[in-house]
């Protein structure tokens, strides 16, 4: 929902992000570094063959963009050794599935060499909320003078356990909820729809819409049962299936209120009370109007408030800015 903007020059991150892959606490037992440990499986058939054209840093820093093409360059090339080397069916599988069994363990993400990719991105994003729904908080929270803990969960956009060379690609990771990584998208993907890819254009092309029961006159309304405010997209359908997945319309829903309070507060402070208040105060009317409605400016980084988004699209709604 959220478009991830990474927060300072791409090489000077992807400078860091190398630092912390080449740390002695991703080091494997043998004391390998996950580069060393490419170039070697790289040296040996059938990788030198699955990845003769690809270097260490081109699946690390893939952008989101291209990685599906890369990934269906990969695929096509493992299945195409497996039919040179085998004929049987089952000799194929077992030769796709060894494949990718030792890919997982060259780019391994579970368990020690996890803190090390967390730790990058305390340090180094100032994450807020969830990118996939803007509901919950995923932020860090200092315990000591040096030590960080963080709510966030990284999202492999592209699943690690099918594609394991992108498990540790630093623009396949996104920051987010517990509720849309482990419990609605699993392994789900979505074609070039990853918040950290330049293409991400949820914001622009889907809004939330306001409609109200019948009944309801100049928005004099009783509850938040009068309300609804789903997710409509402008023009095209390509955000329906991500939509879904993370059930954004029903649960967001359960935050109708949010729109509630802002139509009572829209009906009790019409644009001449503002400037009431203005000339009582001397305080701007923008600046009035931004305290009482909660609104978001043009430039505000969505990702820093829950509901952000849903603010931002109701108050162009209620014609607020």
């Amino acid at each position: 929902m959220i478009k991830l903007k990474y927060p300072i020059p791409q090489k000077k991150l992807e400078c860091k992000y190398l630092k912390s892959l080449f740390s002695t606490k991703f080091e494997s037992k043998n004391g390998k570094i996950v580069k060393k440990k490419f170039e070697e499986l790289k040296s040996k058939y059938p990788y030198d063959v699955i990845f003769f054209d690809i270097s260490f840093e081109d699946i690390i820093f893939l952008q989101p963009e291209n990685m599906k093409c890369f990934i269906n360059k990969i695929e096509l090339r493992i299945i195409e050794l497996s039919k040179i080397n085998y004929k049987t069916i089952e000799k194929k599988k077992k030769f796709i599935y060894e494949a990718k069994e030792e890919l997982k363990e060259v780019f391994k993400y579970e368990n020690k060499f996890q803190s090390p990719i967390s730790k990058f991105f305390e340090k180094n994003f100032q994450t807020r909320t969830c990118y996939f729904c803007n509901i919950h908080f995923v932020n860090k929270y200092k315990i000591d003078d040096e030590n960080y803990r963080n709510e966030f969960t990284l999202d492999h956009y592209y699943d690690k356990a099918t594609y394991p060379y992108l498990a540790l690609s630093l623009y396949n990771l996104i920051p987010s909820c517990y509720t849309c990584n482990s419990k609605l998208k699993k392994n789900e993907e979505f074609q070039n729809l990853a918040p950290s890819s330049q293409r991400y254009d949820f914001d622009e092309k889907v809004k939330f819409k306001l409609f109200l029961k019948p009944s309801c006159d100049n928005l004099h309304i009783k509850s938040g049962d009068d309300i609804d405010i789903p997710l409509k997209e402008q023009f095209s359908d390509i955000y329906d299936k991500y939509i879904k997945i993370f059930h954004l319309n029903e649960r967001y829903k359960a935050h109708k209120n949010i729109v509630f309070e802002m139509i009572q507060r829209a009906e009790l402070y019409p644009e001449s009370r503002l400037k009431e208040l203005q000339n009582l105060t001397g305080i701007p009317f923008q600046q009035i109007k931004k305290y009482i409605f909660n609104l978001i400016d043009e430039n505000d980084d969505l990702s820093k408030k829950p509901f952000s988004k849903l603010i931002k699209d109701i108050s162009e709604e209620l014609e607020l800015i």
